[in-house]
């Protein structure tokens, strides 16, 4: 390949990714649309998809405060997105995990868009995909420094 048209494939892709952003984006904004969620509701729950979490934890991930992740539990505990429980290694210390309306929007939203996703893959070899999952991880790990970074830079730091 040349020079020329590995530069093009590269800007193509980048091309691609930007819209594969745009229409993640729209269609978490859709689902939060439909089951009432906003953005930092939809972030929380999907940081609790693969188990319960602390608060603390949440605040990290959401970039919210203490006061405001408190808040936000509290609202999604009261319409059964969450649900609080002791922590099995200090009993002083409260987990939050996913509620079964949590499991009701996976089910509607997000468990279709993955079964999708899958039957797409399945077409592809185990060494493409391998190349796909090296390219993918990546990519997720340069997203995040480069949005540490940012922050970085403009004193928006971790709280």
């Amino acid at each position: 390949m040349s020079r020329d048209a590995k530069s093009a494939l590269i800007e193509a892709l980048g091309e691609v990714v930007v819209r594969w952003q745009d229409a993640t984006q729209r269609h978490d904004e859709a689902a939060g649309e439909i089951f009432g969620l906003n953005p930092a509701e939809r972030l929380c729950l999907s940081f609790l998809w693969d188990g319960p979490k602390a608060a603390s934890a949440i605040a990290r991930h959401t970039r919210l405060t203490p006061a405001a992740v408190t808040a936000l539990i509290d609202r999604l505990e009261k319409r059964g997105f969450v649900r609080r429980l002791a922590d099995p290694n200090d009993r002083r210390k409260v987990l939050v995990e996913a509620g079964e309306e949590a499991r009701r929007v996976t089910e509607e939203a997000y468990l279709p868009l993955g079964e999708a996703g899958a039957a797409l893959l399945a077409k592809y070899s185990e060494a493409e995909l391998r190349i796909v999952n090296a390219v993918l991880t990546e990519s997720l790990a340069l997203q995040e420094e480069m949005t540490r970074q940012l922050l970085a830079r403009h004193g928006k730091g971790e709280r």
